[in-house]
């Protein structure tokens, strides 16, 4: 039998069986890839197969492994939630350790148990967990290994991320997945899948939605661009005669990360990829400043380095105010995010100023102090 004629038979059993694992496969195209170091892989809205690898495999193997790669689809790890300038490599085992957590199969790389990781974490902080191990690791190949080991060790990593080189943000098939999640809820058709898988499925559909929703229309509310006048392009009305118009993104945003006890490292580097993901194109500056009872910092850092080597400052109390202030005293800035437990007393406005631009995440859903005055909240879920 053809390998197509075996994955139509798994996937024609699936119709019956798992609704919700069949309707991912059709939301993809089949094609083959012969030049590809990897058995199977989904992104850009395909699932590429390997024909010289996965028709070594028995039927049991392939039907695991096109199951894996459909609950990849369903948790939408190829189209979000990717951190910036994230390792492929890492992506991939980041999602395998994820699937191992909520379902039991063989065809993945690793579980987190074998990689020393605690359990039940999310997608984003078992990268953060994984990166930081092969960061350490590299660092001690670097010092004691030899360049032919290190050249070695590159295609290694590069031939294990090949698996995620599809991978990309993909807001339409994001939407397309949501629509096979919300028929499985609506018809039952979960089918076999655990109820732990069922629970992390149906999370990134209601909360990662209203996540991004708020903070594309937060983008919107703060963008803003200057007109620059050249005559590198003519004027619509007057062509050559006039001098044309030029806009460029001006766009500074102001980040606070309440590093009081209760806000956990896995947080704050969670909030920041995802700002890094919605914020990185229009916007001309992100800067980073920390604060609980205090801002610890007078001189932000960029978003870019305060996401990739965060040094915690505080762990003391919480005090929303001299945040506020803050912000009003550095009025370059067009907008403010705040990530926080949400434990502190309201904070107020400062006299004779209107409100600005703010946008607060919380890291739990349990009641906090009225924030609403100065700007909208919102539940950050990271998992």
């Amino acid at each position: 039998m053809s390998l197509r004629a075996r994955i139509k038979s798994i996937t024609e059993e699936w119709f019956l069986t798992e609704p919700l694992l069949f309707g991912a496969f059709c939301s993809h195209e089949l094609s083959e890839n012969a030049g590809m170091r990897c058995a199977m892989r989904v992104g850009d809205g395909r699932l590429e197969v390997n024909p010289a690898i996965a028709e070594t495999m028995s039927d049991e193997r392939l039907r695991d492994s096109l199951r894996v790669e459909m609950l990849r689809i369903l948790l939408k790890h190829p189209y979000q939630r990717q951190p910036y300038n994230a390792q492929r490599e890492w992506l991939l085992l980041s999602s395998d350790v994820t699937i191992a957590d909520n379902c039991d199969t063989a065809a993945v790389s690793a579980n987190a148990e074998q990689l020393g990781l605690p359990q039940g974490l999310a997608f984003e902080q078992y990268y953060h967990r994984i990166a930081t191990l092969e960061r350490q690791a590299e660092s001690e190949e670097e010092t004691s290994g030899s360049p032919a080991d290190a050249a070695a060790q590159g295609e290694g990593r590069e031939q294990a991320g090949e698996g995620a080189a599809l991978w990309t943000e993909d807001e339409l098939m994001q939407e397309r997945i949501n629509r096979e999640i919300v028929t499985a809820r609506e018809t039952n058709g979960w089918g076999t899948l655990p109820g732990k898988m069922i629970a992390l499925i149906e999370s990134t559909l209601v909360s990662r939605q209203n996540f991004r929703a708020a903070l594309s229309r937060f983008r919107q509310t703060v963008i803003s661009t200057r007109r620059r006048l050249t005559r590198m392009r003519p004027s619509r009305r007057y062509g050559f005669e006039a001098m044309g118009s030029r806009y460029e993104f001006s766009t500074r945003l102001l980040v606070a990360v309440d590093v009081s006890g209760s806000v956990s490292d896995d947080d704050l580097r969670v909030f920041l990829a995802v700002i890094n993901s919605f914020f990185k194109q229009g916007i001309e500056r992100i800067d980073v400043i920390q604060f609980d009872s205090e801002v610890k910092s007078q001189e932000p850092e960029s978003l870019k380095r305060a996401a990739r080597t965060l040094r915690v400052l505080g762990r003391g109390g919480t005090n929303f105010q001299p945040v506020i202030d803050y912000y009003y005293e550095h009025t370059a800035y067009d907008g403010l995010l705040v990530l926080t437990d949400g434990y502190a007393p309201e904070p107020h406005i400062p006299a004779g100023k209107t409100r600005r631009p703010m946008l607060w995440l919380l890291n739990n859903d349990r009641p906090h102090p009225d924030l609403a005055p100065l700007g909208p909240t919102l539940t950050l879920h990271t998992n």
